[in-house]
């Protein structure tokens, strides 16, 4: 097992794109401190060839994955449990499409002493700050209901929440947890809804939401120190990165009272309640993924829905033999 050479280790995804995997090299490398983990699923000889030729001065590459395949949820869960087994005390996320301005790493870090200054625990931090993700800004940062996983720091705690709760929410679910929480509605929210009464989301857009279950907040940095290379933020999700602190209204003011005004909803859940409710999602997402994997496990887990599944195929079977 590698020592770590830091306490911080992000996992660098990749699939082939070299030019966009040297850019962004480039700028996480002005600055230093943390290990990159290489997780790569590239198909092609260049691709595959990248870690072995890459130099950098300000970080270590202490790892690499070659030849990763299953997908880019299948990347990121591997790209936090490798950080959390080597004993990181922090545990990112970096895709290889995501560009850093200089002094980004210092930014990130300070997020989470601003926020513990404030009596919040922070359980992620990003530098790629998007608008329309911020229901609360304040003076110095914004909490974040989407960090993403393009761009993501989390402590080994909240990396342990993210693995065990790791699943597919829906635009409803989030809108509806935020309202309640934080009295915030995402109902102006383009991207969240793209003109649907609801949709399907990618894992990583309940990273946030998760976290804030265990009473756990994610911030980011205004202005904004990464941004997207492979798309147009306004033209795919009409919005835009995080330009200047915003002006705090006095409704900005209510929802941090909210936030912050009792126990409950600062943060502080019980260690008790905590465990229990990590070994339940635990489960969950042990027999979730199982059953991704295994027609027996499904049949298991969901004997009702197996069961009517088995007999229409009996009854097509029979119909096609007529």
């Amino acid at each position: 097992m590698t020592k770590p050479n830091a306490e911080v280790g992000f996992a660098f995804s990749t699939k082939d794109r070299v030019h966009l995997t040297l850019r962004s090299l480039a700028s996480v490398n002005t600055d230093g401190g943390f290990d990159l983990i290489w997780v790569d699923g590239s198909d092609t000889p260049e691709g595959r060839a990248l870690p072995e030729s890459i130099r950098l001065h300000n970080c270590l590459l202490a790892e690499a994955h070659y030849d990763f395949k299953g997908g880019p949820d299948n990347a990121i869960r591997l790209g936090l449990r490798r950080p959390l087994h080597l004993g990181y005390r922090y545990c990112g996320l970096i895709e290889n499409a995501v560009e850093f301005r200089p002094g980004w790493y210092a930014k990130l870090m300070q997020l989470f002493e601003l926020g513990s200054r404030d009596g919040l625990r922070v359980g992620a931090a990003t530098v790629r700050t998007i608008e329309s993700r911020v229901p609360i800004p304040t003076a110095q940062y914004v909490m974040m209901w989407n960090v993403g996983a393009g761009m993501v720091l989390f402590t080994r705690e909240a990396a342990r929440i993210v693995l065990a709760t790791y699943g597919h929410p829906t635009a409803q679910k989030l809108h509806t947890f935020y309202a309640d929480k934080v009295g915030v509605d995402l109902k102006d929210r383009w991207e969240l809804w793209m003109d649907a009464p609801d949709r399907g989301l990618g894992c990583d857009w309940a990273y946030a939401m998760q976290l804030h279950r265990y009473g756990l907040y994610s911030l980011g940095s205004v202005p904004s120190r990464a941004f997207d290379m492979d798309f147009d933020l306004e033209t795919a999700f009409r919005t835009s990165y995080a330009r200047r602190p915003a002006k705090i209204s006095q409704a900005h003011n209510q929802r941090w009272s909210k936030l912050t005004g009792a126990p409950s909803q600062m943060g502080i859940v019980p260690t008790v309640k905590r465990n229990a409710m990590f070994v339940s999602d635990s489960v969950r997402s042990a027999v979730l993924w199982a059953q991704k994997r295994n027609k027996w496990v499904r049949r298991i887990a969901h004997p009702v829905r197996s069961a009517r599944s088995l007999r229409r195929k009996v009854a097509a079977d029979r119909t096609s033999r007529l």
